[in-house]
């Protein structure tokens, strides 16, 4: 049997808004009465990085997305940081053909580590599309790449990226973007933005913390317990007693089998308890005002408990409905259900079909809506009912869009 060493990766996508910091500590006036606060740009741009690291205390060098459609060099500060690659897209987030484009980056960064065939990188990343697409499992199972998909909505407890290093990153950031604020700059350039980045990355992606965020995640070393402790248990079952009745007048006659032992209560079990405390609580001498208010009570309980009862049902009968619908439905993310590891295969292939799939439903709603705009234009006027208009082109697909990018030289 031959040994595999696998070297170990984790990739994630961070989204920031140029122009807008977190909490930070300032320094102000101790006299003044009223609560202090430092004005933001409020610039919305979007801006994507993907990040990744090692469990060896290292990173390779990120992979920045700006919002725009071809990319300018006066967006860039200079000199330029080794190794980093530059690009756009038209709406600064980051999809299939980025994520095409990132794992190439990450192979070139990579692949001297690996020397033997015996080798492999172990890539962990979480459910994004762009990580899941049949182009990139087929790059990874060439390439000797192990891509594995952590769980969902796991993020804040097994990725390191999240659990040790962007909390330090955004404020390093942050305190970096302040100075500009303060200064009553009411717009920060992409290029100032890129060049705080780069000086809060320096400070916050240093080995220390790297080798932190993977122990505090459990991965490396592995330590299960360090995340089990953190999820919530279900073994608090409290039972709940109804507390005796506070004696008013005379209360000696009044007897309690029929007091609950038990929360929730089932309705039958409520109806027949409060039945019997109304029989035993009107035989005796309490006043009458008290009386009526009790059966008012008692009357109350049970239209609620009935209430619940009925809504419990519907929800029931709705969560049905949509688990059965869940499962009819077609697509990655059915065929990814349960898996942890990508690069196989069996899932590039069944991978591959979803997407052809999809991409055939979308041309065809496309074809139907191009159709429909061919008809209302036809029939707005008679005097141009014999002209034919000519169709607008269909856009093209965001993941096969052509943009500009710079990589800087290693």
């Amino acid at each position: 049997m031959r040994r595999v060493l696998i070297h170990s990766f984790e990739s994630l996508i961070v989204g920031s808004s140029i122009g807008v910091c977190n909490g930070i500590n300032v320094v102000i006036d101790a006299d003044m009465e009223l609560e202090a606060y430092m004005v933001q740009p409020g610039r919305q741009e979007w801006v994507t990085v993907i990040e990744c690291i090692s469990a060896s205390g290292v990173s390779i060098s990120p992979y920045v997305i700006f919002k725009g459609e071809n990319l300018v060099s006066t967006w860039l500060p200079r000199p330029l940081p080794v190794g980093w690659t530059f690009t756009t897209n038209t709406s600064g987030w980051t999809n299939n053909f980025h994520g095409m484009q990132w794992i190439r980056h990450f192979d070139k960064h990579t692949s001297s580590r690996l020397s033997s065939c015996d080798d492999y990188c172990l890539l962990l990343c979480d459910g994004h599309d762009s990580h899941i697409s049949a182009e990139l499992c087929a790059y990874c199972l060439r390439n000797r790449i192990v891509l594995a998909l952590l769980p969902p909505h796991s993020s804040h407890l097994l990725q390191p990226l999240d659990v040790g290093i962007f909390s330090p990153l955004k404020m390093a950031l942050s305190q970096r973007q302040a100075r500009l604020f303060r200064s009553g700059f009411r717009r920060i350039e992409k290029a100032e933005w890129t060049e705080h980045y780069i000086k809060a990355r320096d400070v916050a992606m240093t080995e220390k913390n790297i080798l932190s965020a993977w122990r505090g995640a459990g991965l490396f070393p592995e330590n299960m317990f360090r995340v089990l402790h953190q999820l919530p248990t279900n073994n608090s079952s409290t039972i709940i007693s109804t507390p005796g009745l506070v004696s008013m007048t005379d209360t000696s006659s009044i007897n309690t089998p029929f007091l609950l032992t038990s929360s929730p209560p089932k309705p039958s079990t409520l109806r027949s308890a409060n039945q019997a405390f109304l029989s035993d609580f009107t035989s005796t001498t309490i006043n009458h005002e008290y009386k009526t208010h009790v059966r008012r009570l008692s009357g109350i309980a049970d239209r609620l408990q009935a209430e619940v009862t009925i809504l419990q049902k519907e929800l029931g009968e709705i969560r049905a409905i949509n688990s059965k619908r869940k499962e009819r439905t077609s697509g990655k993310r059915v065929i990814l259900k349960g898996k942890t590891v990508v690069s196989t295969e069996e899932l590039q292939k069944a991978l591959a079909e979803a997407e052809k799939a999809t991409h055939k439903q979308k041309k065809g709603k496309m074809r139907s809506k191009k159709k429909v705009e061919s008809d209302s234009s036809g029939n707005s006027s008679d005097s141009e009912s014999n002209s034919l208009e000519t169709p607008r082109p269909c856009p093209k697909p965001v993941d096969v869009e052509s943009l500009d990018c710079i990589e800087v030289a290693m």
